[in-house]
């Protein structure tokens, strides 16, 4: 069935309420869609700070209207509620009513707990819904209460004003080194920490501090949220021992620990970096696996790192809701904190949309990812992420090759344990003929990796290396990993139909291709030959003979 654009549209917006300075409403076109009545405007911050944002109407109306008879605050919160919905117009679905509730959908409605940084100056501002006052008695004790409970929220957790977290409200990593055992074994540590810093904050503005080896209890600034990393080495004849642990950095409970081994035969500054990189890759995937997974138990906010953390890893489960949901994540991430590299990973989400779907259209915008990726580069020209998607848009949309191989080697310099940008430049080495370079780039990134979400999308990429060597059993090995990995994922199914026509497994052959139908149901070979399918890369590579040779003989 077909869906139109204003029911995609339906699906996807989202509305965010200021939380603190002046109430308003805000679309994802970044419209104002503020009710001018103040009662409607208390009518949503009663449902946007209630459970699942839903009350009855009797609430409602005893809070907004308390002073009149029920009859005529019924028929007043019925104009209130046809004001809300004309205010909204386009998304007035986000508000639901029955005879007995109502509520805002909570998959299109958000509260905005964040001071915003122009709100600084004004301290009169910064309360919660600063401007907002509805002249009934019951709203007054309501919204007082609700200001006090905030308020002694945040004097619990040490308050936010002058804190470690700015404005912005984002969780601290405090590195720390342990026993080293000797000068050696802590150079080797603080190249872990200096690249896993530099990794992390290309990924958000995380409030990150290196220490040395001092009892938590002693620090100039105690945390009020976040995690405590600390390493400590233990030598041997051979090998250096780097005992990893995570743990939650107000109670000292641990959430994560990992022992690597390095061989310490050379100096620590010659310490291969085949061997540093992926310990500090996986720390860094540990990190944020713990921040995605343990935020709760942490009582950490909503905030930028949190959203986009959460946005990144919903895009390697390739399916159109998480997609869509990712989307939403990443967009409120800038929303709070226009981060650029939150630009650069919603284009990335819309190329593997198109990878993946051959579409963007069900996230419901107009938004262009090669907008997207240019504009993250213009603004952070230093940021990995940026530059590492910039190439492979560039190189998917037509441009330059050369352009696409350097901008992914810069990204790699600027952050080597970055396994996707591995694996861009991986297929931009391919496609300008270094076919031995492109291999080797993509098993870095594979190892890089480590148990990653995105491992499959490294498999893949790992795939079309040995498949432009000519190597089709390890290809057809990392296609088959890939799906194993996440069954859905189109991109090494559509490679292992190509490589089993060519390898000649029928058999294999034919049961690729039913697969493909139940996603695609439209499928045939020869869309390989078709310059708009999604398998540009396929199409430069031997294999794509085979599949014209017998173009007329699918199966």
């Amino acid at each position: 069935m077909l869906v139109s654009a204003q029911a995609r549209r339906r699906r996807t917006s989202m509305i965010v309420l200021n939380a603190y300075g002046r109430f308003r409403l805000i679309d994802d076109n970044g419209d104002d869609v503020t009710p001018v009545s103040m009662k409607a405007r208390g009518l949503i911050a009663l449902l946007a700070l209630s459970k699942d944002h839903c009350r009855p109407r009797e609430w409602l109306q005893d809070k907004l209207w308390s002073d009149r008879p029920a009859k005529q605050g019924a028929q007043s919160m019925r104009q209130v509620l046809a004001i809300i919905r004309r205010t909204l117009g386009s998304q007035a679905h986000v508000l639901k009513t029955d005879c007995k509730t109502v509520s805002l959908d909570p998959r299109h409605f958000i509260v905005a707990f964040e001071r915003r940084t122009e709100l600084q100056d004004n301290e009169a501002d910064q309360g919660l819904f600063g401007d907002l006052a509805v002249p009934d008695l019951e709203f007054e004790d309501w919204v007082r209460e609700q200001r006090e409970a905030l308020a002694d929220k945040s004097r619990t957790r040490g308050g936010e004003s002058g804190s470690v977290w700015g404005a912005k409200a984002n969780p601290a990593i405090f590195f720390r080194i342990g026993g080293t055992g000797d000068d050696d074994g802590e150079q080797i540590v603080r190249r872990m920490m200096s690249l896993a810093t530099a990794s992390l904050l290309d990924f958000s503005d995380f409030q990150i501090f290196q220490e040395a080896a001092t009892p938590l209890a002693h620090k100039r600034v105690a945390p009020q949220y976040g995690i405590e990393v600390e390493v400590n080495c233990a030598t041997r004849v051979g090998s250096t021992q780097l005992i990893t642990t995570i743990r939650d950095a107000t109670s000292s409970r641990v959430l994560w620990t990992r022992t690597f081994e390095i061989d310490n035969t050379a100096a620590p500054e010659n310490v291969d970096e085949d061997q540093i990189h992926p310990v500090s890759a996986e720390l860094v995937e540990a990190i944020l696996t713990v921040f995605r997974t343990r935020g709760d138990d942490l009582g950490i906010p909503e905030c930028a790192a949190m959203l986009a953390n959460r946005g990144r890893n919903l895009i390697f489960r390739y399916d159109k809701r998480s997609l869509t949901e990712a989307d939403k994540l990443l967009w409120l991430a800038y929303w709070y904190d226009p981060k650029p590299q939150y630009l650069a990973w919603r284009s990335f989400l819309r190329n593997m949309a198109n990878f993946q779907h051959r579409s963007h259209s069900f996230l419901g915008d107009t938004v262009d990812f090669e907008t997207l990726a240019r504009e993250a580069i213009h603004q952070a020209p230093s940021s990995a992420i940026a530059l590492g998607v910039g190439a492979h848009i560039e190189y998917l949309c037509g441009g330059s090759q050369r352009s696409s191989q350097l901008l992914a080697r810069r990204a790699i310099g600027f952050d080597p344990l970055n396994a996707i940008n591995h694996a861009i430049l991986s297929n931009a080495e391919l496609v300008m003929g270094n076919l031995a370079d492109s291999r080797r780039l993509s098993l870095k990134a594979l190892e890089l990796a480590g148990g990653g979400d995105y491992r499959s999308f490294m498999e893949f990429f790992c795939c079309m290396s040995a498949a432009a060597l000519g190597d089709y059993h390890a290809a057809i090995d990392h296609a088959e990993a890939a799906l194993i990995l996440r069954p859905t994922f189109r991109a090494p199914l559509r490679y292992l139909v190509a490589l089993y026509k060519y390898t000649g497994r029928t058999d294999h052959l034919q049961r690729a291709v039913l697969r493909m139908r139940c996603a695609e149901p439209d499928f045939e070979v020869s869309h390989f030959l078709d310059d708009t399918y999604p398998v540009t890369t396929l199409r430069r590579m031997r294999l794509i003979d085979a599949i014209a040779a017998g173009s007329n003989n699918d199966s």
